[in-house]
This record gives C-alpha cells, sequence and structure tokens, in this order.
C-alpha cells in the first residue's frame, strides 16, 4: 500500500474490509470488530468529507475532531491486525503491543465521550497547534459505539 497514493477513503475501506482472521480469540475479534465500525462511521462524518479524497499523507484539509479521532482509531486497528489473533503464545513484545491496542480502543472511547472542552481539545491543540477548526458534533451513532469501547 502506497501512502501516498492512497486515499484515505480507500485506506478506511481497506481497513474495515479486510477478512478477520480465523481463528482469532474472542477478545480480539470483539476488539477489532468494534474498532473497524468505528472507524467507518468516524470515515464517513459529514466533517471527514473533505479529507477523504486527499492521499494519506496530504495535510487534512480540515484538521477537526473528527479528523484526529480517524486518525486515532485507524492507527488503532492497525496495532490489532498487527497482533497475533488467537493472541496466544505472544512474546513479551506482542504482549505490550496488544496491551497498548486495548488501551488506545478504551482511550478513543473516553475522548469521544468527553464532551466538556477536554482531553481531546488539548490532544488535537497539540497536534495542529492553531490549527483544530470546527468542533462538529460525533452524533449519536458514534457516541453508542464510544460507549461500548
Amino acid at each position: 500500500m502506497d501512502y501516498s497514493t492512497i486515499t484515505r477513503l480507500e485506506l478506511t475501506n481497506n481497513q474495515v474490509q479486510r477478512e478477520l482472521p480465523t481463528p482469532a480469540s474472542p477478545e480480539w475479534t470483539s476488539l477489532a470488530t468494534k474498532t473497524r465500525t468505528l472507524l467507518e462511521k468516524l470515515a464517513h462524518h459529514p466533517a471527514m468529507a473533505p479529507n477523504l479524497q486527499q492521499t494519506y499523507m496530504t495535510p487534512a484539509a480540515s484538521k477537526n475532531k473528527v479528523y484526529f479521532m480517524w486518525d486515532f482509531v485507524g492507527r488503532t486497528l492497525s496495532m490489532i491486525y498487527g497482533t497475533k489473533a488467537t493472541l496466544e503464545n505472544l512474546s513479551k513484545a506482542a504482549q505490550e503491543k496488544w496491551m497498548d491496542a486495548v488501551g488506545r480502543a478504551q482511550f478513543s472511547g473516553l475522548l469521544i465521550l468527553d464532551t466538556r472542552p477536554g482531553m481531546l481539545d488539548s490532544m488535537i491543540e497539540l497536534t495542529y497547534p492553531g490549527q483544530g477548526g470546527e468542533k462538529p458534533e460525533f452524533g449519536e451513532e458514534i457516541l453508542e459505539i464510544a460507549r461500548g469501547m
């Protein structure tokens, strides 16, 4: 996959349509499924529209909180995919990577549900100083998925 030519929409579709491995532990499958669902909903949120047809490596046209979470959740899903799906006989490094992915998935839910100006707004300002732009609402579908993370 060439990140300089693939669009954010194509990248999202590749990630959410990827066939899940079998066998896989129920914990791995559950986290992968929830994270995929959240990524897809974030990608199709109206606030992501200006960014979807841009290549992944192009600076985002709209660096809003939906874009920030799309990027965070997408990277988390990549970490999940990079962990052996059975979760059996993982090396210490692989166990740490898995726990990082679990923590990031949980943190993504907390960031989305933090409705007051707080952690998410601070993270956006640190990542994109002065470029945070609009602060669109996530919508009930995304909030519901976040509650389950």
